[in-house]
């Protein structure tokens, strides 16, 4: 603190000075020219008319040269642990103006437990973007329907007491919440205690259900969709979070109406939920969530208030990061233009850390274990005889998971043609079979439904990242078919592959736990696409058509969902039979 002291009154020089650039203020919302930056030991010491008296020899000048100087962009509310390993997300963030995000380790936890957290802890400790984590609360979403592996109430508290963790990750099973689930109340209670934040998923609730979730400390929701729920969550004190990232765009929706309707937005924070590095390539990140808000109708200091000065106050970092004043870490973006948010340059802490669209970090990445790779537990003698259901019946009515869209389902009975003594997929009617299998408990065992309105028409997709079981899936028309898509995952370690005629015609692995690889992101970016493209070009009418079928073990949203333990039914909270006489 004597340093800062002595730095803002030029008793210690500077290490760097920007000068000539137009200060985005974001505390009193204007733009402010003939403004000098002053930084010392990667903090910011002065901001004033002249710098002058913070330089030395060894300063360092950064002219900005008339560009606009920002905050460095904030991801409230986000995972990065999918498909790229987490520092190969953040190096692709970081290109595009990105410096600090709040991220759940969702998906090393529900695989690996504790030891996941430590680890993802570790790996994003190693880039300069600041990775604000906080302990996941899907490890299971509900021990009731779940399959993954799990948390102690010991593990939960000394993952709170680690310096690195923020607080605690969505509370996505709000039903559990409102039925005074002893577990989850104890973590909430614990986390209070601790003054740490409460992230909210509250997709679904209204009026005194949306109240309750409120009463016991959760501060956010990320699930608007439409204005009325944006609204009522803003009205009861939730910081609302709108998303635009690649698993939802909502802003289109919630935005607009909330800019008319004249309220304050000052508790409005833009959040992804997630971008993977397909859409970072094609689109960017929190830039391009900036210009969506903006072509939407939010002024471009709103738009950027609300990727900077929102979430740091929401996260209790305002005094750290999300604006440009003293005191603050020295987290700084060169835009070409507001309007269209061109980030030509950012900084960290006062360090250089990317220049047009590139990181300039270097890839130091943590070296995984070894028993980390290859850890299905699953052995590739997968066969046609694995998928073989047994009819009961040969007319039997079965429940069957029909898209609704790319997220949500509604449980639908569908009489079937089981003359062969099994209940098989069928093309022609978009029935495909699903099986996932447990990968922690009953290791291998298959559990099985049925899907209808995904629509390619394909042998086979498996894929091992699904929300939140991250175990093997296949989903397919060809018992032939879906077993070489199981046997390939299994002996490539996990990852995503579609099988047509015998033959695996896309594959993307994901060595890792089965959720994420360890290439470069610009590969892995060019691999998933290759996937979704080959899916729609299939027939499925989705534009990420993977993420229908990632969604498919999410049990917290409507109608009817698969685990490694079977059909669940959300709204009842219990494993249901797959024909609808309740025959097992």
């Amino acid at each position: 603190m004597e340093r800062l002291i002595r730095g803002a009154m030029g008793e210690i020089k500077a290490d760097l000075i920007v000068t000539n650039g137009k200060v985005v203020n974001v505390y009193s919302g204007e733009i402010l020219d003939g403004i000098e930056i002053a930084v010392l030991d990667g903090r910011i010491c002065y901001v004033g008319p002249s710098a002058r008296h913070t330089r030395s020899d060894g300063t360092e000048i950064l002219d900005a040269a008339g560009r606009y100087v920002a905050p460095g962009f904030i991801d409230g509310h986000t995972h990065i642990g999918h498909y790229c390993r987490p520092f190969e997300h953040l190096q692709s963030y970081v290109a595009r103006g990105t410096t600090a995000l709040v991220a759940s380790c969702d998906e090393l936890s529900t695989v690996f437990g504790f030891r996941g957290l430590k680890l993802f802890l570790d790996e994003v400790e190693r880039h300069p973007l600041r990775s604000y984590t906080l302990v996941s609360m899907v490890a299971p979403q509900d021990p009731l329907l779940c399959s993954t592996a799990t948390f102690t109430n010991e593990e939960i508290a000394a993952a709170l007491a680690d310096p690195r963790v923020l607080g605690m990750g969505e509370v996505v099973s709000w039903l559990r919440l409102l039925q005074c689930d002893e577990e989850i109340l104890a973590r909430l209670e614990l986390a209070n205690r601790n003054g740490q934040i409460i992230h909210g998923h509250t997709a679904g609730a209204r009026d005194q259900k949306l109240c309750a979730v409120a009463a016991v400390g959760i501060s956010s929701c990320h699930e608007p969709i439409r204005f009325e729920d944006a609204i009522e969550r803003l009205r009861l004190g939730y910081w609302t979070m709108l998303r635009e990232g690649s698993l939802r765009q909502d802003l289109a929706e919630t935005l607009p109406p909330l800019i008319a309707s004249g309220v304050n937005l000052q508790r409005v924070i833009l959040v992804t939920d997630s971008m993977t590095p397909d859409d970072v390539a094609q689109h960017g990140h929190m830039d391009h969530v900036v210009r969506r808000a903006i072509a939407l109708g939010l002024t471009p200091m709103q738009a950027i208030q609300s990727v900077t000065l929102n979430p740091a106050v929401s996260s209790g970092l305002e005094q750290e990061i999300g604006g440009i004043a003293p005191g603050r870490r020295a987290d700084l973006v060169l835009l070409q233009s507001l309007e269209e948010c061109t980030v030509t340059a950012a900084w960290i802490g006062g360090k250089q850390v990317a220049e047009d669209g590139r990181s300039l970090v270097p890839a130091a990445p943590l070296a995984w274990p070894a028993d980390m790779s290859h850890s299905l537990r699953l052995k590739p003698a997968v066969n046609e005889d694995s998928f073989k259901i047994a009819a009961p019946a040969p007319a039997p009515k079965i429940r069957v998971m029909s898209l609704v869209n790319q997220t949500i389902t509604a449980q639908r009975f569908v009489e079937v043609n089981a003359a062969s003594g099994f209940v098989e997929a069928d093309l022609r009617a978009d029935l495909l079979k699903v099986a996932m299998f447990d990968r922690h408990h009953e290791i291998g065992k298959i559990a099985f439904g049925f899907l209808q309105g995904f629509g390619a028409r394909v042998g086979a997709v498996g894929l091992t990242t699904n929300l939140d079981e991250n175990t093997l899936m296949v989903v397919g028309a060809a018992d032939g078919d879906m077993a070489l898509c199981a046997n390939a995952l299994i002996e490539s370690g996990g990852g995503i592959a579609i099988v047509h005629n015998g033959a695996i015609v896309e594959k993307v692995d994901f060595t890792i736990g089965g959720i994420f690889s360890l290439e470069p992101w610009q590969i892995v970016g060019r691999g998933l696409k290759r996937i979704q493209d080959r899916l729609r070009q299939m027939g499925s009418p989705f534009d990420k058509p993977i993420f229908a079928l990632s969604f498919l073990p999410f049990v917290t949203l409507p109608s009817l969902r698969i685990t490694a333990r079977g059909l669940v039914n959300v709204k009842e909270r219990r494993i249901v039979s797959l024909f609808a006489n309740g025959v097992t």
